[in-house]
């Protein structure tokens, strides 16, 4: 389609809007050019069509057979935009003085959707430093915990769910096909236009094998010319900068950047063990091998609404990643010169047209990606917390024997949504993801086979996969009430090898499908919000499980995938005034979880095992109140209890019902904002704002249930050790302050920012510790 537009050069796009003497479109409007049918309008009275240069003679016909003709002249070397006024002949209609008119926004319409969703709007966030983690990390039910600063790894708890059962995306594309130039650690703000958070049930669109949910970060687009730029410099010599720029013409050809860069030698200080002439005692010192640098671009072309494509964009991605590695999972083995590296390039073309009068709509996305990553942990030394070589000549591998891996990979990616409305109130979707990745590498340090020498990783080793979901949408009563049912498909593929403790490698493979389904109802009221969804959920395990890293991690070809039984139930109710709002949502949510993908440790080598059942149940509660317009506030709590079921050895049954470790359980949020316009000059906004999170204490391993002290109760001796964190506070709690001021004239944003103002303690994953008090400058410029 995109060739025939370029190369059928004697036509050329038009557009008609069509109303009636109200100022109101007219749908169902038949066109003719020259007594010849070219189309009929739309919804929105609007009809995309194609004519040679030249005059043609246009009759508008409506439903009732009335008639109205004009004349028109078409030059292809102009742009060819037409508006037409259909006459109301019905002489008891009365004119009409005032139309108001209430248009939901995105954010709205997808929150009232069947589903446990959330949306955070981050238009008015660009202006505040960070990453969007630190936003998500705010929101009802959500949990994100970090192995430490800028680069480093995150995972999202989502209903009591973690890790890869939470699947994330950039604009419904696996979010991996990126590369960690832009993932959790690294998304600026300034980049994301929203993130949608889908608990526990999964939309069709995204048509994805996730487990507990999934978030998706939604690009920032715009139908006018913007540029900006932003830089933010912040405590442990970090800076951020990005710049967003997008172009179109009276064509409607677009083009447009985003890019990032981040850089951090995360040299914040912790309290460690540190070894001395004649026992252990813990210090603080600064971390010395942790740094972090990540670049992103993005570049893009596209044409909208011709008569070939509503939307066609074609996107370049580069991006590429270093990282330090300092410590191991629990802050007793340090390192000083081990390091892992990603560089990424990625093609994308995306498509969007509408179909049958704008019955059948139809999104087609796909990408092609070529990673190198290397992972190098060569030295013959080892270190201390206070960067002093503490042994010398010693086998090469600080973290394990040794490594210099090199692996090349090749992903493709393809997504395929379609709606078509049946009727006023019923509609079918449609969505079709599809997967497949190739890895290939060396590692002269790493597995080899014995029997014939070979280097593991140069046995190619791929991993495809189709996810498939048919729905059927219903609107019900004046559409306060919605339906949807759904069905999902599930099939992989994988093709490598497999190996024994002794080294011994052999090629196999495994092909598994599975089934699921979903079903969601929503009942809107004046200011009552009702909703329940249910989902047979399914993750497929992935390569890395699979195949493990060819290092300390065997492959297992065995793998079953995850299922869980998911129910959520939210309700919300509004109160609207002019001035004022207050907002009360909640939700319970259930999730039945078996066959969990469980990493076992073993001697030599671990492996990925189906081990785990859990049962969790729970609840989220939030409230937002602004009494005023200037000043918003509110909070969030959420309790997940998440238990280990269904434990058939008899060595491990004592720990039955016990809580899964290493998992928060109850935590909150709260926040205030305050907003203050013209305060000097007209259009400048002062704002101020506090956040402040709570985190309770958890276990790091499993206790028995009957061992467990209660919720706010006190905690026994030999349970100290066990618990996050371990210096006898009840919980986490740290508070974050900023104030910012737009000064419109100069098109200028300056933010400053204390996070950790308290300079807490904070751990998120087992003993590994977060950050102290940190300060943010950030400035932000609009050119146009």
């Amino acid at each position: 389609m995109f060739l025939a537009g370029i190369f059928h050069s004697n036509a050329c796009p038009v557009r008609f809007q069509i109303e009636d003497n109200l100022g109101n479109p007219l749908s169902n409007i038949t066109v003719l050019a020259d007594s010849k049918t070219v189309g009929v309008s739309n919804n929105l009275g609007v009809l995309h069509f194609s004519l040679e240069s030249g005059i043609y003679n246009i009759e508008l016909i409506n439903n009732d057979g009335r008639k109205q003709k004009a004349t028109i002249s078409i030059d292809c070397s102009k742009e060819n935009h037409f508006k037409f006024t259909f006459e109301n002949l019905d002489k008891k209609s009365a004119d009409l003085k005032e139309v108001l008119v209430q248009n939901k926004t995105i954010k709205t319409q997808i929150e009232e959707s069947p589903f446990s969703v959330q949306v955070i709007d981050l238009k008015k966030q660009y202006d505040k430093a960070g990453d969007v983690g630190e936003f998500l990390n705010r929101a009802s039910g959500v949990k994100l915990r970090t192995n430490g600063n800028v680069g480093s790894q995150v995972q999202i708890n989502l209903g009591g769910l973690q890790g890869k059962a939470i699947r994330l995306f950039k604009d419904g594309i696996p979010i991996e096909l990126f590369g960690h130039g832009f993932s959790l650690g690294t998304i600026p703000v300034n980049m994301l236009d929203r993130v949608e958070i889908y608990k526990g049930v999964m939309p069709v669109y995204l048509a994805s094998d996730a487990l507990g949910g999934g978030v998706n970060f939604v690009s920032r687009t715009s139908n006018k010319n913007f540029a900006e730029v932003s830089y933010e410099i912040a405590s442990f010599n970090t800076h951020r900068t990005t710049a967003n720029l997008h172009l179109q013409n009276k064509n409607n050809f677009y083009g447009g950047f985003n890019g990032s860069l981040n850089y951090s030698d995360n040299d914040y200080k912790v309290n460690v063990p540190i070894q001395n002439a004649t026992n252990e005692e813990f210090k603080t010192v600064r971390r010395f091998h942790d740094m972090a640098r990540s670049n992103y671009a993005e570049g893009f072309i596209g044409f909208k609404e011709k008569s070939w494509a509503d939307d066609l964009r074609l996107t370049l991605i580069y991006s590429d990643f270093y990282k330090q590695i300092q410590n191991d999972a629990q802050m007793v083995n340090v390192y000083g010169q081990a390091f892992s590296k990603e560089q990424n390039v990625t093609g994308m073309i995306n498509y969007k047209k509408k179909f049958f009068d704008d019955k059948l709509k139809v999104s087609f996305l796909t990408n092609y990606g070529h990673f190198n990553t290397r992972f190098v942990d060569t030295a013959t030394v080892r270190y201390n917390w206070n960067g002093e070589i503490i042994g010398s000549n010693l086998q090469a591998g600080e973290i394990r024997a040794g490594n210099l891996q090199k692996l090349k990979y090749d992903l493709v990616s393809s997504r395929l949504n379609m709606e078509y409305q049946l009727s006023d109130r019923n509609f079918l979707e449609f969505s079709e993801l599809f997967q497949y990745q190739r890895r290939k590498g060396s590692d002269p340090l790493g597995a080899i086979s014995p029997i014939d020498g070979t280097d593991v990783m140069t046995i190619p080793a791929t991993y495809r996969k189709d996810n498939m979901a048919l729905a059927w949408r219903s609107l019900w009563m004046d559409n306060k009430l919605e339906s949807i049912a759904a069905g999902k498909y599930y099939h992989y593929n994988t093709n490598g090898y497999t190996t024994d403790n002794y080294g011994a490698a052999w090629k196999s493979s495994k092909d598994d499908s599975q089934f699921g389904y979903l079903a969601g109802l929503k009942w809107a009221e004046k200011n009552y919000l009702i909703k329940f969804s249910y989902e047979y959920a399914t993750r497929l395990p992935d390569e890395s499980e699979i195949f493990g890293d060819a290092v300390m991690i065997r492959e297992n070809l065995d793998l079953k995938p995850e299922k869980s039984q998911n129910l959520n139930l939210n309700a919300e109710y509004s109160i609207l005034r002019e001035n004022s709002s207050l907002t009360f949502s909640g939700g319970l949510f259930y999730r039945n979880a078996k066959d969990g993908i469980f990493l076992q440790y073993d001697i030599p080598f671990s492996r990925y095992i189906n081990y785990e059942q859990t049962e969790i149940k729970g609840f989220e509660f939030e409230t937002n109140y602004a009494p005023v317009k200037w000043l918003n506030t509110g909070f969030n709590v959420t309790y997940q209890d998440i238990r280990r079921v269904g434990i058939k050895e008899a060595t491990f049954r004592y720990l039955n019902d016990s809580r899964v470790p290493n998992i928060p359980f109850f935590f909150g949020n709260f926040w205030a904002n305050t907003y203050f316009k013209n305060i000097f000059k007209d259009g400048d906004n002062l704002n101020f704002t506090w956040n402040a999170n709570y985190t309770h204490r958890f276990f790091l391993v499993a206790i028995p249930k009957n061992q467990e002290p209660s919720l706010f109760g006190p905690v026994k001796d030999f349970q100290t050790s066990l618990i996050i964190p371990k210096d006898g506070r009840i919980g986490q709690f740290s508070n974050d302050v900023g104030v910012s001021y737009r000064f419109a004239a100069y098109k200028t944003t300056v933010s400053a920012e204390c996070k950790n103002i308290g300079n807490v303690m904070l751990y998120d994953n087992f003993n590994v510790q977060r950050p102290g008090r940190s300060f943010h400058l950030k400035l932000v410029y609009n050119f146009f």
